[in-house]
């Protein structure tokens, strides 16, 4: 009788090593796709977008904060000082700075529905207030590292549900959906998310809370040339500007012009009645000077 004979393979460490490494990159393919799926959000849960110019590409991931996202440019670098807009039209709830989260912003969609945003890089309340209505349009900051962000900028956003009150916690978090897609899973990440948050443009979007503003386009387009003090000279040429008083101080909450070609015009529109403009075409600004009431 013939013994049986019993073959046992092993592989060279070599070829072991690239069936890990293959293993290990699908595994990061699965991760890295996370659980973005077409999955219908809520009833009544608002249609949220990226919250970013139309058509700029975001770097999302979870990692180790799933629901929530962190969002950054392609690769991060680039990412400190980009615009940040709202996610949904709705009303500012809460503007705060916190140890962790930094400067940092809650906006109430209506239904239960907030979103928050952390890491600002400006004061929370540089751009937008507390009972102010926003849009998609709304620029409401720009990415930042504050609080605990280190050194690393981006921005730490959350989609939440309370059925009451105009203040969320951590605890209220819900999966992130954008555009009709959810984008949640531990650990997950993903690369070249395009923004549909398509909203016509507000032209006073740049102009910060406490400033005058001035544009070179009759639309409030091109380059701004902007104060919040006393300005004998100015080489910006007007031919639109806007007033964002956002942070009225008394005595100091109106804004006279003087033109190079003759002539004054006075910013006299507070917080109260919206962000003020005038029109001003083919001029160029001699001098600004703050004061009190306009005459």
């Amino acid at each position: 009788m013939s013994a049986r004979m019993t073959f046992t393979f092993t592989p060279p460490r070599a070829a072991l090593a690239l069936l890990l490494a293959l293993a290990a990159v699908a595994l990061g393919l699965a991760a890295a796709t996370g659980t973005a799926r077409a999955a219908a959000p809520p009833p009544g849960k608002p249609d949220f977008q990226l919250p970013f110019a139309c058509g700029t590409t975001w770097q999302l991931d979870t990692w180790g904060h799933d629901p929530a996202l962190d969002i950054m440019a392609e690769g991060n670098p680039g990412s400190d000082g980009r615009p940040v807009y709202a996610s949904a039209p709705g009303t500012v709830s809460a503007a705060y700075v916190h140890p962790g989260s930094g400067n940092t912003l809650q906006i109430s969609h209506g239904n239960g529905w907030f979103t928050a945003y952390y890491h600002l890089q400006e004061a929370p309340e540089t751009f937008v207030r507390v009972g102010q209505s926003v849009t998609g349009a709304t620029r409401i900051g720009s990415i930042g590292k504050s609080g605990n962000a280190r050194d690393w900028a981006h921005l730490h956003y959350e989609q939440r549900y309370r059925a009451s009150g105009d203040f969320t916690y951590e605890t209220d978090r819900v999966p992130v959906h954008f555009d009709g897609v959810e984008y949640g899973g531990p650990e997950a990440e993903w690369l070249s998310v395009t923004s549909r948050n398509c909203s016509s443009p507000q032209a006073w979007a740049n102009c910060p809370a406490g400033y005058v503003c001035f544009y070179s386009g009759t639309a409030g387009t091109g380059t701004v040339c902007k104060t919040d003090v006393n300005t004998p000279s100015s080489p910006c040429g007007l031919r639109k500007s806007y007033f964002n008083n956002g942070n009225a101080q008394p005595g100091y909450d109106h804004a006279y012009v003087t033109f190079a070609e003759g002539g004054s015009q006075c910013l006299h529109h507070g917080w109260t009645e919206g962000r003020g403009d005038f029109p001003s075409g083919g001029r160029t600004i001699k001098a600004v000077t703050w004061g009190g009431e306009c005459p």
